[in-house]
């Protein structure tokens, strides 16, 4: 119960504070070089749809050039959920009105399927290029 307790509370505070290094809306050309290096990069976002990885909330990615994952956490944790490779982008796009209400308005949204399955990934317009490679890691 008190790991529950401690775990709780460090989302809280990974919530609430500033940006977090690597992130590609305030580190711009850094962040790049860090990704292009291998580096994983962490900003807000979400997963939304019917598979098991996705998320009911706004979390954190956890992007690199060849895997992308959901978490609470900003910080890397036993409870990221990896994404499959196998996930095929259908379309990119601005939020809609309709979106699931863990993608936030001024968000871009990496529309995916996964099978018969749509997922969909938002997160801001800079870090969408990031979560792109991840998702077409071979696409050059």
């Amino acid at each position: 119960m008190l790991v529950d307790i401690l775990t709780a509370v460090v989302e809280v505070l990974g919530a609430v504070g500033g940006p977090a290094p690597g992130d590609p809306e305030t580190d711009g050309k850094k962040s790049g070089d860090a990704f292009a290096e291998g580096q994983v990069l962490v900003f807000p976002g979400s997963v939304t749809g019917a598979r098991p990885y996705c998320r009911p909330t706004a979390e954190f990615l956890h992007v690199s050039v060849t895997a992308l994952a959901i978490s609470p956490l900003r910080a890397s944790s036993a409870r990221a959920h990896h994404l499959p490779a196998g996930l095929e982008v259908a379309e990119v796009r601005r939020w809609r009105e309709g979106d699931p209400e863990a993608i936030e308005r001024h968000w871009d949204v990496i529309e995916c399927r996964d099978g018969e399955d749509v997922v969909l990934v938002g997160c801001s317009t800079g870090s969408a290029r990031y979560v792109l490679r991840a998702l077409q890691p071979g696409d050059d």
